[in-house]
């Protein structure tokens, strides 16, 4: 009987399924499918992203390749300079100077600049206030003296044929900088030397001093990369300066002046910060090939730098941290979460992007080399920096890049600068020259060609000649129309909004200071005992 019903039931037809039973378990499910769908789509978009920024880089490297532009270390880095190598000596003595009472800290004024813009002469000076600290002249002697068999020997060294710090801008972010503090450091103790030696009146004696201070930025020269270019110009500003002071003296001859000029002849910076530049390109495109190797690597690069530049974080950053409130969770968030989408997704497109930018930035860099004039250049740069700025959530999101955008977006304004600086100390060397050989000033920079100059020195600001005149005596006024490019004049009254009237850069016309009068001199005192 069992037996029997079994079979009937085995026998009968299975019941089917009714819709609504259907309609049922994927109203249960949508949300499950829903969130499928909603994966798939990502997924196929990242995919999708990732295939069109590859497409797109390759594309444009071997575009850029075919137009004979240095894409690869082997096209770029230049080969050895024979002759010796006298950089590694001057690194290393460098670490053997000891500081004294006064150095390296307390270094005696240079040109300081008043109010009105004219300077106080430095060397001129029988003490100095730092800090509410009076030094002495007798304090920088003993401190010099004790590093005297250093310092000269650093000096031999720097005048070997070849500096070269054997930077390797292959290295891209695992590149290390060292070698940038040393000659910034070595400013700091030739610069006295040469004060100390025009305040003791033995003014030729300071000439090799003054020379191998002005020729400082040749050991950078071979780095070809844009930290080291800045770098280089900021060591010739001080140069700048004791040229300034130097000149203040008497005692030069036409031969000593001769090699003063000829050491600022043989600096250049609108030149080598194309090389630069170009150097930036070799270095990003081996930071991108380590970032793709290594998560490791894009975390430091993408993060790491960003802390270092700016306390407060920026952008989904900082909006990540509100909300979560812990350091912990964040770190994951950027480290796993982000980093690895973000190579997976988008670093090729960062890295076209930023390539891209570094394309034009390299154009515009031999444009102000050959047309001299910021005036020409700076419109195209600020427009250029406006292009490639992110604009919402998601460019933040794939061009983190723009924070390198940023710091070179004034970079050519630098260099130019530069030039224009050292167009002024050319001018006024060749015009102490002009005035030692024919006993008064020319009546205009024109006469000193091709005497004592191969053409008119330049503005770099506007690519005219520098602006010049000459006054009673021996008293002339020589300047540049300023990055405005607008010429006051003269006026050497600080800009409107500007606070610091020791940069000659913040006034409304650049202009090479005359000597402070009495009153000034006595202002600057009193001042300088306040502080």
């Amino acid at each position: 009987m069992e037996n029997a019903d079994i079979n009937r039931g085995l026998n009968q037809p299975a019941t089917p399924v009714a819709p609504k039973s259907i309609g049922a378990w994927l109203r249960r499910h949508k949300i499950f499918l829903a969130l499928l769908l909603i994966a798939s789509m990502t997924m196929m978009f990242f995919l999708e992203e990732r295939l069109r920024g590859s497409i797109s880089l390759g594309r444009y490297i071997r575009r850029l390749q075919a137009q004979g532009e240095k894409m690869t270390p082997r096209d770029f880095i230049l080969p050895p300079a024979s002759g010796e190598n006298g950089a590694a000596e001057v690194l290393a003595a460098a670490q053997e100077l000891s500081a004294g009472v006064v150095l390296p800290q307390s270094y005696p004024p240079r040109m300081r600049l008043t109010p009105a813009g004219n300077a106080v002469v430095g060397f001129r000076e029988e003490e100095w206030i730092e800090g509410k600290v009076t030094n002495h002249w007798e304090q920088l002697v003993t401190d010099l003296a004790s590093n005297r068999v250093t310092l000269e020997r650093i000096q031999s060294a720097l005048a070997k044929p070849v500096l070269d710090c054997s930077f390797d801008p292959t290295l891209g972010a695992r590149a290390r900088f060292p070698h940038l503090l040393t000659p910034k450091k070595l400013t700091q103790w030739f610069g006295p030397r040469i004060t100390l030696g025009l305040h003791e009146g033995k003014t030729r004696e300071t000439l090799k001093d003054l020379v191998t201070q002005i020729e400082l930025p040749r050991m950078l020269a071979h780095d070809g990369i844009v930290i080291s270019e800045l770098v280089r110009v900021a060591i010739a500003g001080f140069a700048r300066v004791d040229t300034w002071e130097a000149l203040q003296a008497d005692g030069w001859t036409d031969d000593d002046l001769a090699q003063m000029q000829g050491a600022w002849d043989r600096q250049q910076f609108a030149v080598p910060m194309i090389r630069a530049l170009e150097g930036e390109r070799i270095f990003a495109q081996s930071s991108y090939f380590q970032m793709r190797k290594s998560n490791q690597e894009t975390f430091g690069v993408l993060f790491g730098m960003n802390e270092f530049l700016f306390e407060e974080r920026r952008g989904w950053e900082q909006t990540l941290s509100d909300v979560t409130g812990s350091q912990a969770l964040t770190d994951f968030l950027k480290k796993v979460v982000y980093c690895r989408l973000w190579r997976f997704t988008w670093l090729d497109q960062d890295q076209l992007r930023y390539l891209r930018y570094l394309e034009k930035l390299i154009s515009l860099s031999r444009d102000a080399a050959r047309e001299k004039s910021l005036q020409k250049i700076q419109p195209l740069a600020t427009d250029l920096t406006l292009k490639f700025q992110n604009r919402g959530f998601y460019d933040r999101l794939r061009y983190p890049s723009e924070m390198s955008i940023s710091s070179l977006s004034r970079v050519l304004a630098r260099s130019m600068r530069a030039e224009t600086e050292r167009s002024l100390v050319m001018a006024a060397i060749a015009l102490k020259r002009y005035k030692i050989r024919h006993g008064t000033l020319p009546q205009s920079l024109s006469e000193l060609v091709p005497e004592l100059l191969a053409a008119e020195p330049v503005d770099y600001m506007d690519g005219h000649p520098l602006r010049y005149h000459a006054q009673a005596g021996a008293a002339f006024q020589l300047y540049s129309v300023g990055e405005d490019g607008h010429d006051d004049g003269g006026d050497a009254s600080l800009l409107r909004g500007k606070t610091s009237p020791g940069i000659i850069w913040n006034r409304k016309d650049v202009v090479w200071p005359s000597p402070a009068t009495e009153a000034e001199v006595e202002a600057y005192r009193a001042e300088s005992a306040k502080k």
